[in-house]
């Protein structure tokens, strides 16, 4: 029996804190909850009913922590002018009422721990502000499983950071609604999970009389009462009308949507884009290796994927892989194509002539024509045998990938998975099925060149993982499913569980050596909730395209490797994905890089081709006595002492806290709810050199009325320049000025003509009119801030004791009333204060040993740079091709470097060289070493080189750059290395 490993979680990985701190100080100010407020029948709610959060208090709020965000991070959020809300109908069946709640953004790169964040996030609103009830929605059975297979794994790390909080997770079952009554009325801290299908109809079982529960309320109401914070997962699944109806029908107090590529990004406070998460080695570098079928174009190709909503193409609408006449020869294309299209006017392909789409159909998977015909998504039919050639190959690759990436990680206690995604479970399952059979063909072959898989047969080490259905006394039935399927009957859903379920608990224990499977092979349905740190290969197996996304695809094995004790490996060399897909590297990556920019996001660097030459060494270079005693050098270990000098940290510290610092000021604010619906008028009145005069008309059924007129410009908002988000999507992208027919065009609500108007309703289930702002109590229940601070900072607990005692009397008062807005602006400020300090004042001193360096395993003969950009080096480079991570590098490399032929040896430092500092310093990696002769040629300089683009280093990105070279500058004045930080483009650098 195969033991099961457990994971080790790191609680200080910045982006996961900037994540946290981001959404916890939305509401700073907002007073802990230290009493319980308990309704009629003991529910207990985040807060009492008709009371919500003030909405400009949380607006101030949001522009305050993006403002905090974009000094920490790469994130560049610009202040909003009015706060996105949430507001409408709720769902027939959950009431007569509407209901309004601001909704939060927090977007981060798929296998960056975005589950721990939420779940972090969770523990930390509990103790920050009291609040106990909060829902997780998912959107499939898969994503289910994994939340609460992570929240099992991840149960234990958050009681030794949360003092054994007690927190239960409750996964919602329709058949167990009687549970319903303990999360609601609960003291603890209580998570229930749902899938939207649970409560997005108003046939669901939550919105049906039940004897199980007691009293009139029904079940939906019990959940209602509580003012549940809303956890979105994968958020951009939830869009439609029904489903933000189903949303409202909870009464949440806020959401907040968690997702890698959400559609929409209402207030969002934080921002972790797939490039960032590539710069910041979060996760896997990806190569591709595509295997393809070229040149045939005699068969009238015609595969399809569903597409991402696109208003700007009509809808639904598929991408299809056709063959295109042009130019008097046939080519392969990928062309988008929607309801009404004619394939021949698409393609000039005789071969397609009369087919005219007549209904993409998502639901149930197919695209029909006009002839008859139809294409179903995941129907495809047995493969011929030119691709099963293709699959022979892919199968081949991956498993000669495998291997050698095993024999690679085997010293570091990796356990290698390879993942294989497939189309039809036929497949797989039928009888004399061909991917088995390849594969077990393609294993037998390979095995006997490796000793670690040479005792283990084919069947031994692959496993796979699809729903069955099992009858009395006939063979078990496999079943294809697709999480995306929608009216599932009650059997699909049980069938479906039970597939993923069976996933999750294998999860883990195929990370361990006990295990001999480690070739995975899945439906392609298994897209989101499921993925494996260990994952190195994924192989696609299709017959024809799924809906499936190229970043839900590589979404599965993007986390970074652990090893046997659950310890994450942060070698770049080892973590990289490596994609066998069955087209082309260039196709492939270039639809991979248009999956990031439909997203919006900057995509990262374009994957690396797997067949892409390695960077080779120059022997003659590395084995010379230049390079060798460079390396002795270079190799010298320093030991450093820190020289702390409390008076002037004290006194630093106490001029910023006394004079600079702005300490957050509570207060307590308490909105009453009411039902309105407010009517709006936007009128066209004239038109002039650019101008639209527009009049805005606001009544609503309380008896209220405004009206404004007001002269707009091109490229205005009407929601900015009115501070009402219900007039959104009112943007002015034309003015035409014609007399009588001037017009003026807004984005998304249409065209008006002077004199017309566009009239709408909005129901507000949440009017925050009155609005009471009360000053807080004087005092909060303290805690040990001196020794919070010790213990954060490692300073003395007298040292932090001299700080606080130093501070005027009325800065001390803000800490009794708000005593963790207080410990966030004192501990921050100390602990950046200290590590300028530590910089400023350290000394290095040459040690008697040396780093455990070899050359060779630092710089192997040859190389491979998974997605990093090359450049072809010199004569004199260590390597032919030189690793460049910016355009400083580039111009430096490429006009200087390469250009100077009195340069001897140069090279890149590779990640593995670390200079050790102190920890609230961080670790160092020089950029360059370069051997040259001086300005006379007759001494040889052995230097070390930082490119940062600019000498002052005041003037860097993020502070903690100018410490570390602060620090460099001491440790190889230690060791007799000449360094010098540079712009990269002085003709000089290689003096001083």
């Amino acid at each position: 029996m195969a033991k099961t490993q457990k994971f080790q979680f790191d609680p200080n990985q910045e982006h996961q804190l900037h994540a946290l701190e981001s959404v916890v100080g939305l509401f700073e100010g907002y007073p802990k909850q230290e009493g319980v407020f308990q309704l009629g029948d003991d529910i207990v709610p985040n807060l009492p009913p008709y009371e919500t959060l003030d909405e400009s208090w949380l607006l101030d709020n949001l522009n305050a922590v993006r403002a905090e965000v974009n000094t920490k991070t790469n994130n560049i959020l610009a202040p909003q002018m009015v706060l996105d809300v949430d507001d409408g109908l709720v769902l027939e069946g959950a009431g007569i009422d509407s209901w309004r709640f601001p909704v939060y953004t927090v977007e981060m790169e798929t296998g960056t721990g975005k589950t721990y964040v939420y779940l972090r996030t969770i523990y930390e609103l509990r103790k920050r502000y009291g609040w106990r009830k909060f829902i997780i929605v998912v959107p499939s059975i898969a994503i289910y499983e994994g939340v609460k297979q992570s929240f099992e794994d991840m149960m234990e790390h958050f009681k030794s950071l949360y003092e054994n909080e007690t927190v239960h997770l409750t996964p919602y079952n329709s058949q167990q609604i009687s549970r319903l009554r303990s999360f609601a009325s609960s003291t603890f801290t209580e998570i229930m999970i749902m899938t939207l299908d649970a409560f997005n109809k108003s046939g669901n079982n939550l919105y049906k009389p039940t004897e199980k529960l007691p009293g009139e309320r029904l079940p939906f109401q019990y959940i209602q009462e509580t003012r549940p914070i809303l956890i979105l997962d994968e958020s951009q699944n939830y869009l439609s009308t029904r489903s933000r109806e189903a949303l409202r029908a909870l009464h949440p107090l806020f959401a907040i949507n968690f997702s890698a590529t959400p559609a929409q990004k209402p207030n969002i406070v934080y921002q972790l884009t797939p490039r960032d998460a590539f710069r910041l080695n979060l996760v896997k570098k990806i190569e591709v290796l595509g295997v393809t079928e070229e040149q045939n174009y005699n068969i009238p190709t015609l595969t399809f994927q569903f597409v991402e909503p696109s208003a700007s193409y009509g809808l639904p609408s598929i991408e299809a892989t056709l063959n295109v006449y042009k130019d008097g020869a046939m080519h392969q294309e990928l062309i988008k194509l929607k309801k009404g299209d004619k394939l021949y006017d698409k393609t000039k392909n005789p071969q397609y002539e009369g087919l005219v789409i007549e209904e993409v159909n998502t639901r149930d998977g197919f695209v029909s024509f006009t002839n008859g015909e139809r294409l179903v998504l995941e129907g495809g039919s047995l493969p011929d045998l030119s691709k099963e050639e293709v699959f022979r190959i892919q199968i081949r690759e991956t498993i000669k990938a495998h291997f050698r990436k095993q024999k690679e990680v085997l010293p570091l206690g990796v356990k290698v998975l390879s993942l294989f995604f497939i189309d039809r479970v036929a497949n797989y399952t039928a009888p004399q099925a061909i991917i088995p059979r390849l594969f077990d063909e393609e294993y037998e072959k390979l095995k006997v060149h490796y000793p670690f898989f040479k005792g283990w047969s084919a069947d031994e080490v692959r496993e796979s993982y699809f729903a069955k259905m099992s009858k009395p006394n006939q063979p078990d039935e496999y079943l294809d499913t697709g999480i995306e399927n929608a009216d599932k009957t009650q059997k699909d859903k049980d069938i479906e569980k039970a597939a993923y379920e069976l996933i999750m608990k294998g999860k883990k224990r195929l990370l361990s050596f006990d295990e001999k499977k480690s070739f995975i092979f899945a439906h392609s349905a298994l897209k989101e909730g499921w993925d494996n740190p260990n994952v190195f290969q994924i192989c696609t197996l299709n017959t024809t395209y799924s809906e499936r996304r190229k970043r839900q695809e590589i979404g599965r094995g993007l986390r970074l490797a652990v090893s046997q004790e659950g310890i994450r490996v942060q070698d770049d060399n080892v973590n990289v994905l490596t994609v066998v897909a069955n087209e082309s590297y260039e196709s492939y990556a270039n639809r991979l890089q248009q999956d990031y920019r439909e997203n919006g996001d900057t995509p990262p660097p374009a994957p690396t081709n797997a067949r892409r030459q390695e960077a080779v060494r120059n022997d003659a270079l590395f084995n010379s006595p230049d390079f060798q005693e460079f390396w002795v050098s270079l190799s010298r270990r320093s030991d450093y002492q820190i020289h702390l000098d409390t008076e002037t940290l004290v006194e630093q510290c106490l001029e910023v806290l006394n004079n600079k610092s702005a300490f957050p000021e509570p207060q307590i604010v308490v909105s009453k709810g009411r039902f309105v619906i407010t009517e709006f008028s936007v009128k066209l009145l004239d038109v002039k050199t650019n101008l639209a005069q527009i009049e805005l008309a606001i009544s609503d059924t309380e008896g209220n009325t405004k009206s404004s007129i007001h002269w707009y410009k091109k490229h205005d908002q009407l929601a900015r320049i009115a501070k009402d988000d219900r007039l959104k999507g009112f943007h002015v992208v034309e003015i035409r000025e014609a007399g009588p027919h001037s017009l003026v065009h807004f984005g998304d609500r249409g065209t008006l003509r002077i004199g017309e108007a566009i009239r709408f309703s909005s129901e507000k289930g949440q009017v925050t009119d009155p609005r009471s702002v009360q000053e807080a109590p004087t005092t909060y229940p303290a805690f040990n801030l001196i020794e919070r601070t010790a213990q954060e900072t490692k300073l003395t607990r007298n040292t932090v004791l001299r700080i606080f005692k130093g501070l005027r009397e009325e800065v001390k008062q803000k800490m009794f009333r708000n005593p963790e807005g207080f410990a966030g602006v004192f501990l921050g400020t100390i602990r950046e204060l200290l590590a300028n300090h530590i910089a400023s004042r350290i000394e290095f001193t040459l040690a008697e040993d040396a780093l455990p360096l070899a050359p060779d395993d630092i710089f192997p003969s040859t190389k491979r740079f998974p997605q990093k950009e090359l450049i072809d080096g010199a004569p004199w480079s260590l390597y032919d091709q030189v690793q460049i991570d910016s355009d400083i590098e580039r111009r430096f490399v490429l006009n200087l470097l390469n250009e100077d032929d009195k340069v001897i040896c140069y090279f890149k430092f590779p990640n593995q060289f670390k200079i050790q500092m102190p920890k609230i310093i961080g670790n160092y990696n020089p950029d360059w070493g370069v051997i040259r002769w001086d300005r006379e040629g007759k001494l040889k300089l052995e230097l070390v080189r930082e490119t940062k683009g600019a000498t002052n280093p005041n003037l860097l990105q993020f502070p903690h750059e100018k410490r570390k070279i602060d620090c460099a500058v001491k440790h190889f004045t230690a060791i007799g290395v000449k360094y010098r930080h540079i712009k990269g483009d002085e003709l000089n650098w290689w003096e001083g």
